[in-house]
């Protein structure tokens, strides 16, 4: 599921009251972007988030954390499949990959 575009901020606050156009068009810019930053969310869930706008390297180390644990339980999915006597070449299809890359990848040692 992604975001129907555009998104366009939370509705139903005052974050645009006194700004000029080009300040607008500049804050409409960093919702967009701030909504790709959480394409599965809804906007009710969006709400509150505008603080990243300030600190947007926040959300870049939540994200590197969350790509690590990301990587930590694919490599431990891997290892189930090998358990369950799955072969590279099927892992490899499920990763998107060559089954030699797979198997050089995430190779039990």
């Amino acid at each position: 599921m992604s975001r129907e575009a555009p998104y366009s901020g939370p509705s139903g606050t005052n974050d645009f009251d006194g700004l000029t156009a080009d300040e607008m068009a500049a804050s409409l810019h960093g919702y967009r972007l701030l909504g790709e930053c959480f394409e599965d969310s809804t906007d009710e869930e969006m709400m509150g988030r505008g603080f990243l706008l300030d600190d947007p390297l926040l959300l870049v180390r939540q994200r590197v954390e969350d790509q690590a644990r990301v990587q930590r339980e694919l490599a431990a999915a891997v290892r189930l499949a090998r358990y369950k006597d799955m072969n590279w070449w099927d892992i490899g299809e499920a990763l998107g990959v060559p089954a030699a890359e797979a198997r050089q990848t995430f190779r039990d040692d």
